[in-house]
Order: structure tokens, then C-alpha cells, then sequence
């Protein structure tokens, strides 16, 4: 057979069938976690002498706009007193930066006119935009006398955390104030220094290392995240259950991630566009995904399938640093959260450990991201933290693991075979689609199947769950009724739909470049 024969007769085919199927996966996954998340979160709470010690772990970088919030809506969570506490950990990174920061402003301020982009890093990203239109406004010889007054009068996140410490919000659990120094690292590391002081956070309320770590919960959530005011009742009714079930604590709950809650508008354009399909993308990929997967792990480890089966169906699992809930023996074991990325690191080891991970019943709202350049950094950081299971099996390997070596290298492989989809998945699959007429009029229809499974149907049914997805979560008291994402152009934003799986290649792949060409490809704060 020619090149031509072989694409057409054997590669054509293969990769439609494997869009079709994919296609028809997702859009059941999808509707099968939404229907739960409506359906499940009305559990009984364990009896309050009966529920588990839980930490609230909140880690914050530049979250001047956002501090005061995230710290009233957690200290609001409903739970029994004197059973859990909120650590707000801040970090010396952040002045570190600052000061270095300080001599960049002249170079800025002469610049017109300024950017927001230009101010990423010195201000939150909320106060970017506005930093830059006043900068602008001010007379030239004034420009740098203005960006050095907003610049010094902008008060770090460890200052407002402080003085929030000081004077807490009227809330229900007690709120702790951590300061990180400045010994590098990302979000993983902060969180590594709270774990070694939990007895700042739980001393003062009875619990001691040696009798409670057992029976104790860390909790990791974003700066921006909203999680349901149920949300600490239902991770404690979905442990007591799962240990009364199966005699075992579960290493990780998930509670997954919604980015539904819009504090900033899309852009207008092009630019916007895409932006709200990758908020589309991001729902789908957290329903049909992320919680898929958790509970596709959950009915297998519960099932009676021979290990030969399940060692073929069984997940890598994707944890989540926005409702994410570990054992506490269990991330000790890990040598705590893992760098670059805590929470896929962690969802990888405890997988390939063969723990027990299952999904709590309510979910968490965050935001979706409303710059290309936070999406495409965070891409890049996800392609990057997955690009190498192997290191994380070999991080775990003098850990017992329920799961056997076999099993443990198919779990490694599904991983690789998943990046390599991500990064050439769509560009084949595409070319698939385009010679599907010279492959046969059936395999037409099956292209035209797939495509539009895989992007209008799916984004269309996505649109229409995300206002009950949206409702079904309940704020805190003191935050009152939160805004919901909206795009505009919907009827646009259901035709684009089959081109947004080459958005989230431009961060993977411009890392890739980067790599070939020898440049240093650091990671800052991935910002919404």
C-alpha cells in the first residue's frame, strides 16, 4: 500500500473512530457528574463528636483584591466548633519581588502608553488595568511620580492578612495567619509549611499530632474560589461513610471545581471569544474529566471486576488545588505536596499508590480566566508537571502500593498516551476530518459525527447546566448571591467550538519551542 492508501484506509479511519467515541464519552460523562452534582449534595452530616478534624489551607500570592473574601467566606463554612480552622498562608516571595520590582518603574513609567500586561507582577491583576489608565492620564513629567505613589501605597496580601488575623470576620472557624520566608518554590511549598505547623492551627482547639492526625483532613483551596457554605458537612459525610464502607480513611476527596463565578467580564472580540470557549472547555474538562475520572476510580476500587480488568479501566487521576482534601497520613507519606503543580502531583502519586479516592457531592466555584496569557501559562505548567508520571512513580516507589507493578506501568503509560493526544491529538484528528470524504462516504458521516458531538452539541447542552450547576451551590452568608459567567455570542461561541481544542496547544507548545532552543521557560503565579 502507497503512504496515501495507508493514511486514507487505515489512519482516517482509526483516528475518526477514536473521535466519535471520545466524543460520545465525554458528552455522557458530562451529563452523568452534572446529574449527581444536582442530585447528591443533600447528605446527612455525621453526628458533630463523629466528624473529622479539618485544616482549611489557603495559599496567597499578590491577592490584595481577593484576600478579604476568600478569608470571610471561609470562616463561614458551616462545621461543629472546635473541629477545624482556616491558615491563610501568605509569603516573603511576594515583598521579595516587590523590592526588586521598585526599580523597574521609571522604565515602565516611561512607556506610553502603559499596558496592564506591563504591570503584571508588581500589582494584583485586578488593579492592573486600573494602575495603567491612571498612569496614562497623569500629565508626562507626572507619569513616574503617580506609578511610584499607587506602587507604595498598594499593600502586600501579607498586610491585609495580618490585619484581618488581628481583627477576624465574625465567622465560625478560627483563622490563622502563616508567613512563609522566602525559600523559593510555588504554591506547593506554602502549603509544605502550613503542614509543618498545623499545631499553630489546631493546638489551640484540643488536637495533638499523636492522637488526631488520623482522623484529619487538610483542605486546599485558591485565593478566588467560593466553595459551598456545605462544603467542609460534605467532606466530612463522605469520609465517615467511605471508612464505615470499606474500614480505610480515603486519602483524597475531591470537591470539583466549577469556574463559574464571574467577578471580571470577558474581553470584547476575537480575544474574548476564546477566552469564553476555554471557559467552556474548562467546565467541560472539569465535569466529563476530572470528576469522571475520581469517580470512575471510586466504582472500581468498589468493584468485584478481576484486577486483569481493572488494571486496563482504571485512571490516572487529575486532583485539583481548589477543593482538594488529603489525608493527612497520606500527604505526609508523600513527603508532602509535590513541586511544580500540588495538586497534580498529588492526584498522580496517590493514584499510582493505588489509595482510596472518592468525590464529595457539592462544588466549588472559581473563576474562569479572562487573559490569554494566564491560560496559556497555565497550560504550559499542566503539559510540563505531566510530561513525566515516571518521576512520580519513582518518587512513590518505596511506598507500599495496593496496586501491582504492572498495573502501576499501564497507569504510566495512559498518562504519556494522554499528553501525546493533548499535544497532537487535534491537529490529527483535524486532518482526519478534512480527508474523511476520499476515506468513504460512511466514514463522512462519521467525521461530521464526531465533530459535532465533540463541539457544538457538548458546548450546547454545558451552556444549558451551567445556570443549575451555578444554583446549586450555596455562598457563605456573608458573601450574599454570587455573579455567574454569561458569555455574550453564544450563537458564536457554539460554531467556534470544534477549533478550541488548538487554544490549549499554544502554551504546550511554545514551551516545547522554547526547550529546543535552549531558552529558560520559568513559571510565574498563573493569574486569572
Amino acid at each position: 500500500m502507497t503512504a496515501a492508501e495507508v493514511w486514507l484506509h487505515i489512519a482516517v479511519p482509526a483516528l475518526l473512530a477514536l473521535l466519535l467515541a471520545r466524543a460520545v464519552w465525554v458528552l455522557i460523562a458530562v451529563e452523568m457528574c452534572a446529574r449527581w452534582l444536582l442530585t447528591s449534595a443533600d447528605r446527612t452530616p455525621p453526628a458533630p463528636e463523629e466528624v473529622p478534624w479539618l485544616v482549611v489551607l489557603l495559599p496567597m500570592l499578590r491577592e490584595q483584591t481577593v484576600a478579604a473574601q476568600a478569608v470571610a467566606a471561609c470562616t463561614a463554612l458551616d462545621y461543629p466548633p472546635g473541629r477545624a480552622a482556616v491558615v491563610v498562608i501568605t509569603t516573603e516571595r511576594e515583598d521579595s519581588a516587590r523590592t526588586a520590582h521598585r526599580g523597574r518603574l521609571a522604565a515602565l513609567a516611561a512607556h506610553a502608553p502603559l499596558t496592564a500586561g506591563q504591570l503584571r507582577g508588581l500589582f494584583p491583576a485586578a488593579r492592573c488595568r486600573e494602575v495603567a489608565e491612571a498612569v496614562n492620564a497623569a500629565r508626562p513629567a507626572d507619569r513616574l511620580r503617580v506609578l511610584h505613589r499607587l506602587f507604595d501605597a498598594e499593600p502586600t496580601t501579607a498586610d491585609i492578612v495580618a490585619a484581618l488575623a488581628a481583627d477576624p470576620p465574625a465567622g465560625r472557624l478560627p483563622l490563622v495567619h502563616l508567613h512563609q520566608p522566602d525559600t523559593g518554590g510555588r504554591k506547593a511549598g506554602q502549603l509544605n509549611f502550613a503542614l509543618d505547623r498545623l499545631g499553630q492551627a489546631l493546638g489551640p482547639l484540643g488536637w495533638r499530632q499523636d492522637q488526631h492526625a488520623d482522623d484529619t483532613y487538610v483542605v486546599v483551596y485558591d485565593a478566588d474560589a467560593v466553595p459551598d457554605r456545605r462544603t467542609l458537612h460534605a467532606l466530612a459525610a463522605t469520609a465517615t461513610a467511605h471508612r464505615a464502607r470499606t474500614g480505610r480513611a480515603p486519602a483524597l476527596i475531591q470537591q470539583q471545581r466549577l469556574p463559574l463565578l464571574a467577578h471580571r467580564p470577558f474581553p470584547a472580540g476575537p480575544v474574548g471569544l476564546v477566552l469564553a470557549g476555554e471557559w467552556v472547555y474548562q467546565l467541560r474538562r472539569s465535569l466529563g474529566i476530572e470528576l469522571a475520572r475520581v469517580r470512575l476510580h471510586h466504582r472500581l476500587a468498589a468493584s468485584r471486576l478481576p484486577e486483569a480488568v481493572r488494571m486496563w479501566l482504571r485512571p490516572m487521576v487529575y486532583a485539583v488545588g481548589c477543593g482538594m482534601a488529603v489525608h493527612l497520613p497520606a500527604v505526609r507519606a508523600l513527603g508532602g505536596f509535590p513541586e511544580p503543580m500540588e495538586d497534580l502531583g498529588t492526584g498522580h502519586r496517590l493514584s499510582l499508590l493505588g489509595a482510596d479516592l472518592t468525590a464529595a457531592p457539592v462544588a466549588v466555584l472559581d473563576e474562569p480566566y479572562t487573559e490569554l496569557s494566564g491560560l496559556a501559562n497555565l497550560h504550559a505548567l499542566a503539559a510540563a508537571a505531566s510530561a513525566r508520571p515516571d518521576r512520580h512513580a519513582a518518587a512513590v516507589a518505596h511506598l507500599p502500593s495496593a496496586l501491582s507493578r504492572p498495573a502501576r506501568a499501564v497507569l504510566v503509560a495512559r498518562e504519556w498516551a494522554d499528553e501525546a493526544a493533548w499535544l497532537a491529538g487535534a491537529p490529527l484528528c483535524a486532518a482526519a476530518v478534512a480527508s474523511a470524504w476520499w476515506a468513504g462516504p460512511a466514514w463522512a458521516a462519521v467525521a461530521a459525527a464526531g465533530l459535532l458531538l465533540h463541539g457544538p452539541v457538548t458546548t450546547t447542552r454545558l451552556l444549558a447546566l451551567a445556570p443549575a450547576l451555578h444554583a446549586a451551590v450555596t455562598p457563605p452568608p456573608v458573601l450574599g448571591p454570587l455573579p455567574r459567567t454569561s458569555p455574550p455570542h453564544r450563537p458564536g461561541l457554539v460554531a467556534a467550538s470544534p477549533l478550541q481544542p488548538f487554544v490549549r496547544l499554544a502554551g504546550p507548545w511554545r514551551l516545547i519551542g522554547a526547550k529546543a532552543a535552549r531558552r529558560h521557560r520559568g513559571f510565574g503565579k498563573t493569574e486569572r
